[in-house]
């Protein structure tokens, strides 16, 4: 599957719910998809994330795939909007992974908040933008492929 101009959708994943994981995305992807925007939503491999849920942790192989996977999501495409919001519950080492990565790849970061979260000075020194609000964050990505 080939995408250019597409935005890949980063945030935390461990320690969190399917619900939380995917509330913001399943936004993000209805605004996106409106405007004619791909998108790629680390979440469809849920399943693999389960057993962080259920207690059991990641199997090596399994937790080795899930990375390939998501690194191969963001080489194809052209934007990271990121949940850079404050999850007291989750860990956000993941996430921390792809900005870099796509930070070394020159791709376009966007990251969106909570107006009182403080980000960390890198994720800040990366990022292309950053929002307090997911809406405007969304419509920031749209307008990179205009």
């Amino acid at each position: 599957m080939k995408i250019t101009n597409g935005v890949y959708l980063a945030g935390p994943m461990s320690g969190m719910t399917g619900t939380n994981m995917k509330e913001w995305r399943t936004k993000a992807v209805q605004i996106l998809e409106m405007a004619g925007v791909p998108c790629l939503d680390p979440t469809r491999r849920v399943p693999y994330h389960k057993q962080i849920h259920d207690d059991r942790g990641l199997e090596g192989n399994i937790s080795r795939r899930i990375f390939k996977q998501d690194l191969s999501d963001i080489a194809r495409c052209e934007i990271l909007l990121v949940d850079g919001r404050d999850h007291p519950s989750a860990k956000a080492q993941g996430t921390a992974c792809e900005i870099m990565f796509s930070h070394m790849k020159n791709k376009i970061i966007i990251i969106w908040k909570n107006p009182e979260d403080q980000l960390n000075p890198f994720f800040v020194a990366m990022a292309t933008e950053v929002h307090d609000d997911l809406e405007e964050a969304v419509y920031a990505a749209i307008s990179y492929g205009e």
